[in-house]
């Protein structure tokens, strides 16, 4: 099925959000409306590249959770696309 745009997309992949999350922007890959993903650690300069990327893809962060249950290393997020007009001259 081809798919233009996938409404949900949730990962917890255990550290491989820090290698992967570029492929979920890439023009090969349907559009993901919300983002929800459970990173662990924050690698530095790539958590730094991880939230700026999301960020200029257009993607808001609207929830943000630590996992206190499991592992309180690890944070769970959730991102909603937007057009990258609406943030436009916003400090965020």
């Amino acid at each position: 099925e081809q798919l233009d745009i996938i409404d949900v997309f949730k990962i917890d992949c255990e550290n491989c959000e820090w290698e992967t999350y570029l492929d979920w922007l890439a023009d090969d890959v349907p559009l993901l409306h919300q983002l929800l993903v459970e990173v662990h650690g924050a690698p530095g300069q790539t958590a730094i590249d991880f939230f700026d990327s999301l960020e200029s893809a257009g993607y808001l962060r609207y929830h943000k959770e630590p996992n206190i249950q499991y592992n309180p290393g690890c944070i769970e997020y959730a991102f909603v696309r937007v057009e990258t007009s609406f943030m436009e001259g916003k400090t965020l």
